[in-house]
């Protein structure tokens, strides 16, 4: 049994090689995909660093609060009590902080294959109705793979 197909199933189908002015267009299509991946991680970057900021300056409200109960004398129990209360919020706060990271991650990383799997289809109308939109057999990072394409009719 053969393997390959036959010539007539594959005489209507031609692959169209993108012209000249396409792959001139290349470098200015990669650098508009890289340029949002960078927007994208830009701005998880900067969605952790404010859940860093929160997180920083609650911890610092209740270790100021723990600080001036500490200043005066106390019983041991209430020490106890302190220390206990110091842990369970120290891990409650790390818990909250790590969920909230991990959903900034995720959210940044959405944010990036969105970007990426748009690629060429994130470009403005006006450019492509102007000519210098992007040709759909070149995507900015070689993953769009399309089979050939029917042979349009003279």
């Amino acid at each position: 049994m053969s393997t390959r197909k036959s010539q007539a199933a594959t005489a209507g189908f031609q692959a169209a090689p993108p012209g000249p002015a396409a792959w001139s267009d290349l470098p200015r299509q990669q650098m508009a995909a890289c340029t949002r991946a960078a927007c994208a991680l830009f701005s998880g970057f900067e969605a952790i660093r404010g859940i860093q900021q929160s997180t920083a300056h609650q911890a610092l409200t209740h270790h100021e609060a723990i600080a001036a109960k500490l200043k005066e004398p106390c019983q041991p129990a209430e020490l106890l009590a302190l220390q206990a209360d110091m842990v369970r919020y120290d891990l409650h706060g790390a818990a909250m902080y790590w969920q909230q990271v991990g959903i900034a991650s995720l959210e940044m990383q959405r944010e990036l294959l969105g970007s990426v799997a748009n690629g060429v289809h994130a470009e403005p109308e006006d450019a492509r109705a102007n000519g210098q939109g992007p040709v759909p057999d070149l995507n900015p990072f070689f993953f769009n793979v399309t089979a050939a394409q029917p042979a349009s009719a003279p």
